[in-house]
């Protein structure tokens, strides 16, 4: 790594949390929780905040760590968006990646000591799965999405463990089965999100070295696994409902979500991903993103209405559905400012 020393610029500093990105967050932590009143636990608002606290430090930990490690491929990468090709603050010299790695190092340690005050062996494990997983994204020796192991894991992180470690919480250790459940098709469409952004960066990661799963398959066989998962995801949300396993009020405003998918799948037919121009790749890797987003949130939705006629907690249903509209808000103030800056 080159530049270990200089100033750093607050602005740059805040650049490289990328915080637009952490928005997400309250969506598996807010449904996981709101699963498990609806399976009848009762609400402890602390290790709600506790969860919640722990998957922001565990993402912005992450972030500054890429950054480091991702140094050499952002340096690569022309065909940058606000969305891929990294933060740029390092690659501009706003800030030291000496700076980066340290506060990835300070966040990891806030995140052990929150493992350390969770109350279960099993929320404990979780989190420090995730804690590991996310470290060694980019770090390494493991280095999992310079391995084709990245999209997996980013996966695993953000529709697996972070919502089990809020419901363990919840729960004093066990994850009921209708989360798992709503998160698998959700897992799917994330795994394939992240392939569309490895998309973008397809050309910069294979001139360093980076194997992506979409450099290592191509790009037109990436392309048709991107596109082939989509109807799989809702597929499998339709035969968990068939099958008792999902309400049918979740699986409404989840399947809903669907026209996300065509939209996707359109543009990557129109080959709007192949010529690495930023232009036509921005706005779909901000919808493939948020596409992830919504149908969290449609999950979420669902729950506190099925919850909501089953009498569940009322003043758990009142948080959360707060947490809820916040999200909507905040989310139609990003896309309403996306609209107005192109």
């Amino acid at each position: 790594m080159t530049q270990t020393s200089g100033r750093t610029s607050l602005r740059g500093f805040l650049r490289l949390a990328r915080l637009r990105f952490l928005l997400y967050n309250v969506l598996p932590v807010g449904l996981a929780v709101a699963v498990t009143i609806h399976q009848g636990h009762p609400f402890n608002p602390w290790w709600y905040v506790l969860a919640q606290l722990f998957a922001w430090t565990v993402h912005l930990m992450t972030h500054y760590c890429n950054e480091y490690f991702d140094l050499e491929a952002d340096r690569a990468n022309e065909s940058f968006t606000p969305w891929t090709g990294g933060s740029r603050a390092l690659v501009d010299g706003s800030v030291p990646p000496i700076v980066a790695l340290g506060t990835g190092f300070l966040l990891a340690g806030a995140a052990a000591l929150m493992v350390a005050v969770m109350p279960t062996w099993q929320a404990r494990l979780l989190a420090t799965a995730a804690v590991i997983l996310a470290w060694f994204y980019t770090a390494p020796p493991l280095r999992f999405n310079y391995r084709a192991g990245g999209e997996a894991t980013v996966a695993a992180i953000l529709n697996g463990l972070w919502p089990a470690v809020a419901a363990a919480l919840q729960t004093g250790g066990s994850v009921p089965p209708l989360l798992l459940v709503i998160l698998l098709p959700t897992a799917v469409l994330q795994f394939v999100r992240m392939m569309v952004m490895n998309l973008g960066d397809r050309c910069s990661d294979a001139a360093v070295g980076k194997r992506t799963l979409v450099v290592v398959l191509g790009y037109r066989p990436a392309v048709r696994v991107i596109v082939a998962a989509q109807p799989l995801a809702y597929a499998m949300l339709t035969a968990f409902a068939l099958v008792g396993w999902i309400p049918w009020l979740v699986w409404l405003p989840m399947a809903a979500t669907a026209v996300l998918s065509a939209w996707l799948v359109g543009r990557l037919r129109a080959s709007a991903m192949r010529d690495l121009d930023a232009a036509l790749m921005t706005p779909v890797v901000f919808w493939a993103s948020n596409h992830v987003s919504l149908i969290v949130a449609a999950a979420m939705l669902g729950v506190l209405l099925d919850a909501a006629v089953h009498r569940a907690q009322p003043s758990a249903l009142v948080v959360l559905t707060a947490v809820l509209v916040a999200y909507t808000g905040l989310f139609a103030h990003r896309l309403w400012q996306s609209r107005r800056l192109s």
